[in-house]
């Protein structure tokens, strides 16, 4: 039997059931925010902190420690931020999980704390209702689940960027080859996936899971999705994560009693050089970049080498 579903009802499921087979709960109340722009990668301002402090307070924790964490909030809209938000999106049926928080998060944020919604929302397509099974304990995940849950999250995301660069191309009149048949192999091979996992045939929905990824991504190529921008956004994030497990290291040094006065000043040091980074690359001063995230790198030993 051919179970293949459209591209926006396939991601869908796919999220539904991992919403209902991760038994996430939607926590307390924190202070109310007034989100009044869309909050995505590399955005600044205090909308940023009170999200942060929403989501620590709610159970998606930003960060365990540094940055991020609870009392630690910050006002930079960065990776863990983005994970944090897709977390809460997927709990709380937001719909595609991209991390991003624009006007459907912003509407369902205000329903669950008791705000109406006035805001014009976007027509959303009719999805299927997925009957979500009620489970009194939670059953320990193999490791099997495990890869086969983070190989179907890391598809959905592989889709939703092919599917922007398309869109992205599209409007500038440029020639997308076959990127638009990748991306239905890709859809296709998701929801292979999906099925697969409800079946509990975890082996069969990682082999589906990476093929969608893996069309997904030469779907872009086909685009030129994979240009020297491209590679140089991904050192900065590469950067981002090496500070992130600089500070985690730092705060365990602390924990046992060692002075880290010197590494955590290093380390902020670094953060303002990645700052700097992400202004060049939104400046397309691409010669730059290399350079800082050089620096970055050295600032990063410099503060692990002093605990």
């Amino acid at each position: 039997m051919n179970r293949s579903l459209p591209y926006t009802n396939g991601i869908a499921l796919a999220v539904l059931a991992l919403a209902a087979l991760a038994l996430m709960p939607l926590g307390a109340r924190a202070a109310t925010c007034d989100f009044t722009v869309n909050l995505e990668l590399g955005y600044q301002g205090e909308e940023v902190r009170c999200l942060q402090q929403y989501l620590n307070a709610n159970g998606f924790t930003v960060a365990d420690s540094g940055p991020g964490a609870i009392g630690q909030e910050t006002s930079l809209y960065r990776e863990k931020t983005i994970e944090a938000v897709r977390r809460w999106q997927v709990a709380n049926g937001v719909m595609p999980a991209t991390g991003t928080f624009g006007p459907l998060s912003r509407a369902k944020y205000l329903s669950l704390i008791g705000t109406p919604t006035v805001p014009t929302i976007p027509t959303v397509p009719t999805i299927p209702t997925v009957p979500v099974p009620t489970i009194p304990t939670v059953p320990v995940q193999s490791s099997a689940e495990k890869n086969a849950r983070t190989s179907v999250k890391e598809a959905i995301e592989a889709i939703e960027d092919a599917k922007d660069e398309i869109e992205d191309a599209e409007d500038d009149d440029e020639d997308i080859g076959d990127a638009d048949d990748l991306l239905e192999e890709a859809e296709a091979s998701l929801t292979d996936a999906f099925y697969a996992f409800i079946d509990a045939d975890y082996k069969d929905a990682l082999n589906s899971a990476e093929d969608a990824t893996e069309l997904a991504e030469e779907a872009i190529d086909e685009i030129g999705g994979g240009s020297d921008e491209d590679e140089l956004e991904e050192s900065i994030d590469e950067a981002n994560e090496l500070i992130e497990d600089a500070w985690l290291e730092v705060a365990e040094a602390d924990e046992d009693g060692e002075d880290v006065d010197e590494a955590e000043d290093l380390l902020d040091e670094a953060e303002e050089v990645l700052e700097e980074a992400e202004e060049a690359l939104d400046d397309e001063d691409f010669d730059k970049i290399d350079d800082l995230i050089e620096e970055i790198e050295e600032l990063v030993d410099e503060a692990l080498d002093s605990i």
